[in-house]
């Protein structure tokens, strides 16, 4: 049985178990349109009945608590830690949130900065090394996940309902999702989009109905398959298909992942270590000091357990949400699968022209005659 920690680390890995019930890969909100019941009224002053002296409008400090609420962008949940949340709200969120008068612009990533910046749906952390060899000893910094900006309204001339053809409109962001990729987690941020004008409907940017709307060149770039909270890569995804035709099941892809969840730790804190040893390479150690800490004239924070909330934050998988989310991929192709199957060639066909007449069906013929 594999561990659910790694050796070098005291802290259990975080399961989709423990993750508020996000093992349901099979769950109905995984995406999919969200019928709204919501009146499309416009706005009003109407005064509210209550006791006298009580104001009929809003007051400054609910106004207020509304600004700081929408600018939050969204919950901090329970797995998240504070560096990440941060770095969602103070750098991701006005990266999609960039206006010209009244209208959204198109993030830096989608525009065409040249050759040497071009367009990209990926906004990816700077890499460590650069940092280190500035002797930035900064960790949160090493601890960035990637990010994929899924903004399909910038892809298409117009983004329609996939239910009755009307455009639809922005409504607002959805708070991120979590991928697990090979060696790491990513993260997708997309919009939601309501169908004002027509059958008032909701859809997530990542919604599979919203998804087979596009064009096959653009839904093909959608780099995961979701579950109800989170969700798999298509490069997890492939592995769990060649695994099982391997005799390498969940379980198996699971240890697979792992092994390279933690390497990848692995070599980011030896990467950090290192550039500590260098900063005191070819000094001499004073023999009177009582530890090798009081050797350093400053204090290094540790680099934390892969599964460390506060840290690293590392996550993989249980095989029960492998499993569930390759059983939910293969019953996706099912009708693929039997349209495939139906026009393979035959191998054997025999074909019984004898005619064979039921015996009590001679006998009255026989009478008969």
């Amino acid at each position: 049985m594999v561990l659910s920690e790694p050796f070098f680390t005291h802290l259990a890995t975080y399961t989709i178990e423990s993750d508020s019930g996000d093992d349901s890969a099979s769950s109905g909100d995984d995406g999919d349109e969200v019928p709204v019941a919501r009146n499309d009224r416009k706005s009003s002053t109407t005064a509210h009945d209550g006791p006298k002296g009580k104001s009929q409008h809003l007051s400054i400090a609910y106004i207020v608590l509304i600004c700081v609420v929408a600018s939050a962008w969204f919950k901090q949940p329970r797995t998240m830690s504070d560096w990440l949340y941060t770095y969602f709200r103070e750098v991701i969120h006005p990266m999609i949130n960039q206006k010209s008068g009244s209208n959204f612009v198109r993030p830096a990533a989608y525009g065409d900065g040249g050759v040497h910046a071009p367009p990209s749906f990926w906004v990816h952390p700077p890499d460590t090394t650069f940092s280190l060899a500035c002797h930035r000893l900064n960790m949160t910094s090493m601890y960035l996940p990637r990010i994929f900006f899924w903004l399909p309204h910038f892809l298409v001339t117009v983004l329609c309902c996939p239910c009755c053809g009307k455009p639809l409109e922005k409504n607002g962001a959805l708070p991120p999702r979590r991928i697990t990729d090979m060696d790491h987690s990513f993260y997708i941020v997309t919009w939601d989009y309501f169908c004002r004008s027509g059958c008032k409907t909701s859809f997530r940017g990542w919604s599979q109905h919203l998804l087979d709307s596009l064009p096959a060149y653009v839904r093909l770039s959608f780099p995961a398959i979701l579950s109800r909270k989170g969700g798999l890569s298509n490069n997890v995804i492939s592995q769990l298909r060649v695994g099982n035709q391997h005799k390498m099941g969940p379980q198996g892809v699971h240890s697979l992942l792992l092994e390279m969840h933690t390497l990848r730790f692995n070599k980011l804190q030896t990467q950090y270590l290192e550039a500590i040893f260098e900063l005191y390479q070819g000094r001499t150690f004073d023999t009177s000091q009582s530890t090798i800490h009081s050797y350093f004239d400053q204090k290094f924070p540790s680099f934390g357990n892969f599964g460390d909330i506060d840290g690293y934050s590392g996550f993989v998988p249980s095989e029960r949400y492998l499993a569930s989310m390759m059983n939910k991929v293969i019953e996706r192709d099912e009708a693929d699968a039997n349209q495939h199957t139906a026009c393979l060639a035959i191998d054997q066909l025999a074909i019984d022209d004898s005619h064979k007449v039921c015996p009590f069906h001679l006998q009255i013929q026989q009478n008969t005659s």
